[in-house]
């Protein structure tokens, strides 16, 4: 019994001898070895594939080590304390993986949509015409133009019969000549003519005439006025009636004209 343990035992371990020797270099090339030959191992106690490993036929990954291994259908299993030394010593010199780059989606750029610009209308320029400086036109002054005409303020100074001297009342005909002239833009001339009845003789007449004129030339002299030229003439011009009488009253006077400039507006 013990040599029939024996033979099978050896005939396992050439088997799996043989079999390790074949398969060795196509193992090596589809999982990864640590420098000492020991498989590199995953978290789950896997071998860990080569890129390689599809290409190779997809061989089954056996553990080499110093414990005991059990052979169970032509694969080698490896005892769990071998294992977990194993992949301590394939931690020690695996290269560490780079940490997967973990690309965190960026957040959504919400685009707020602007605020619409309300562009609100101006206000409508009201251009006002600038008022018009109103010139007072001040109606034009007419011009007024004078003219001087001539005219005469006549006066007839009454005497009594054979007398030269003056009475009242002839003497307010004088005073209204008077303020007629001096209402007149300029006097120019006074003239004076004794008068007498026919009663008498020419010369004694003509001398009647004289006195009377000289008797008013002293009261325009008292009023200021003076008298330019006088004339006695008598009894030359009597004064008639409408039946050609004379009458004597109205002959025995001294007439007097004031010549004067009055100012017209046209």
């Amino acid at each position: 019994m013990l040599r029939t343990l024996c033979l099978i035992t050896l005939l396992a371990g050439s088997t799996v001898a043989h079999a390790q020797s074949d398969n060795d270099s196509v193992v090596h090339r589809a999982f990864w070895f640590s420098g000492n030959g020991t498989p590199v191992l995953d978290g789950f106690g896997n071998c860990v594939r080569t890129g390689s490993w599809e290409a190779l036929g997809m061989p089954k990954c056996h553990l080499e080590s110093s414990e005991e291994t059990v052979v169970l259908s032509g694969e080698v299993e490896v005892a769990p304390e071998v294992a977990v030394a194993t992949a301590a010593a394939v931690a020690e010199t695996a290269p560490v993986p780079e940490p997967e780059l973990v690309v965190e989606p960026q957040a959504e750029l919400v685009v707020e949509p602007q605020a619409e610009l309300v562009v609100e209308p101006q206000a409508e320029l009201v251009v006002e015409p600038a008022p018009q400086s109103v010139m007072s036109v001040e109606p034009e002054l007419a011009v007024v133009t004078y003219s001087y005409p001539v005219e005469l303020i006549t006066a007839n100074v009454y005497f009594d019969f054979d007398k030269n001297n003056l009475r009242v009342d002839q003497q307010v005909k004088i005073e209204r000549a008077i303020i007629d002239a001096a209402k007149a833009y300029k006097i120019f001339k006074v003239s004076l003519g004794g008068h007498t009845d026919s009663v008498g003789t020419d010369e004694y007449n003509y001398d009647l005439s004289q006195r009377r004129i000289n008797t008013v030339v002293n009261y325009l002299n008292l009023r200021g006025v003076q008298a330019n030229s006088t004339m006695a003439w008598g009894e030359e011009k009597l004064v008639l009636n409408a039946d050609g009488s004379e009458n004597d009253a109205l002959s025995r006077r001294v007439e007097m004209v004031f010549k004067v400039q009055q100012k017209v507006a046209n």
